[in-house]
């Protein structure tokens, strides 16, 4: 079979949390689920895979269907959060319009919440819910089959939905978790690395690996809360960065949600990457009861130049309402702690937390700015689909209905996430979320911080883009 791998256009996307002048704004990562997925896929089958990643390689629809006349898949495979739901039935739609005989497969993150309901959604073929890396060959395997009826073959793959004669079924979950040093590296080879970027970064080429999966926290609106755990190895992981290095990345991000939840193996990793001679820098993601002096050190001597913490409020009654499992004092210290080894930090809040105050909100800001990050982000309190915030604010009834579920049977243009707040509207919220970035990135000690900071022209006008959005916001321009 001939596969081709799809991250479709931007058309529909659903509005996020984030303040809407700076959605989009940061650049394009790559679909690093994705290219696992591939890169698996080829290993196993042999055979040669197609990637396309509309967003970054500005591919049109119009684009993206001669592409596909030239390719001529057999399936087109995708991976989807929510948030690009309609963007992939759109283009679903679009494609089998021309292409009756092409199967649509998708998975990611929307479909292991939602497979049966994923499934039963018009030119969906196929889905693939859990880990996919390996769900994903064995069902093409099995598709290759001739000698075997297809029915009996498909039944028996773990994570697997399909349709036969119009009929959906959906597989019994895969509960055995991958061993992550034996996949293989990411399909890098199938995408362009130069399209991808971060105006944030610290390098020339932007790109971004995985050393871990899952997350043992059990932080109320977090998707992977309370999972197992799991590490590669520091030498597959630095082999990995070597390869990168090589395509010309001087510019990583770790996109594990926690890194330094093993210390041992992090300063393993950061010992490879200076007795190599690596010269690479890097940022990760942490919890600011994960770091120490000891691993702080470490990753200023590998290249980490900023850590991105979840702090969300300065209130330690919001902190336990959202189940973070952290306290103020904690967090002052750990980027006091990251301060001091001379690394940066992105401090991520959270807004609009149900029963929070306006001037909850701004002491929260107060906050941000006594911190000292190079960086804040203000996102307004969202009750995701099936986490458990927002089964709280359905048993709470701040939440009316189970409106995600609606979404996940009958996806429609015209739907609206909501921050389902008793206390304030999704304007007055906005408007809030708008001041407090005007609040914390106007201040002149920020100010006068950055411009101390400043390395290039480059530089300055990355911050000077980044600025210019944040401040429009504020205006409505």
């Amino acid at each position: 079979m001939k596969i081709l791998f799809l991250v479709p256009p931007e058309t529909i996307s659903l509005e996020s949390s984030v303040p809407k002048a700076l959605e989009g704004g940061k650049g394009y990562y790559p679909k690093l689920g994705l290219l696992y997925v591939a890169a698996y896929y080829e290993r196993e089958t042999g055979n040669t895979a197609t990637f396309i990643d509309c967003p970054p390689e500005n591919v049109s629809e119009q684009a993206l269907l001669a592409r596909v006349r030239e390719i001529k898949p057999d399936m087109v495979a995708m991976s989807i959060m929510t948030f690009n739901l309609l963007d992939a039935m759109h283009t679903a739609k679009v494609l089998k319009q021309e292409h009756p005989n092409l199967k649509i497969c998708l998975g990611g993150p929307h479909v292991n919440l939602y497979p049966k309901e994923t499934l039963n959604l018009p030119e969906i073929d196929y889905v693939v819910f859990g880990e996919g890396e390996k769900i994903f060959a064995r069902f093409v395997q099995a598709l290759e089959l001739r000698d075997v009826p297809i029915a009996e073959s498909l039944s028996s793959i773990n994570g697997l939905g399909w349709k036969l004669n119009g009929t959906s079924h959906i597989n019994p979950a895969e509960t055995e978790l991958l061993d992550l040093d034996e996949l293989p590296f990411p399909a890098r080879h199938l995408v362009d690395v130069s399209c991808y970027q971060h105006i944030i970064g610290e390098g020339r080429q932007f790109f971004t690996i995985q050393a871990t999966r899952g997350c043992p926290a059990a932080c109320s609106f977090c998707d992977i809360r309370k999972t197992k755990f799991r590490i590669r190895s520091p030498e597959s992981v630095v082999e990995e960065i070597e390869e990168l290095v090589k395509m010309g990345v001087d510019d990583l991000f770790f996109v594990d949600d926690t890194i330094t939840i093993d210390k041992k193996n992090v300063l393993a990793i950061c010992d490879l990457i200076v007795v190599r001679g690596i010269k690479i820098h890097f940022k990760i993601s942490a919890r600011v009861d994960t770091i120490n002096p000891e691993v702080l050190k470490a990753l200023k001597q590998a290249g980490c130049y900023r850590i991105h913490f979840g702090i969300e409020s300065a209130n330690l009654k919001h902190l336990k309402y959202l189940q973070k499992g952290q306290t103020p004092e904690k967090v002052e210290r750990a980027c006091k702690m990251t301060r001091e080894a001379g690394i940066g930090f992105f401090a991520y809040m959270m807004i609009g937390i149900p029963h929070e105050t306006k001037e909850e909100m701004y002491e929260t800001v107060d906050f941000a700015k006594k911190l000292k990050p190079d960086y804040a982000q203000f996102s307004i309190c969202t009750p995701y689909p099936k986490v458990e915030l927002y089964y709280q604010m359905l048993n709470e009834g701040i939440v009316p209905e189970d409106h995600w579920q609606k979404f996940a049977e009958n996806p429609t243009a015209d739907f609206k996430i909501k921050f389902w707040n008793k206390d304030f509207s999704e304007e007055e919220l906005r408007q809030i979320q708008d001041e407090c970035h005007a609040r914390f990135y106007s201040s002149p000690t920020y100010i006068m911080k950055q411009i101390t900071k400043l390395r290039s022209w480059s530089d300055f006008t990355a911050k000077a883009r980044m600025g210019t959005k944040i401040l429009t916001s504020r205006l409505g321009i």
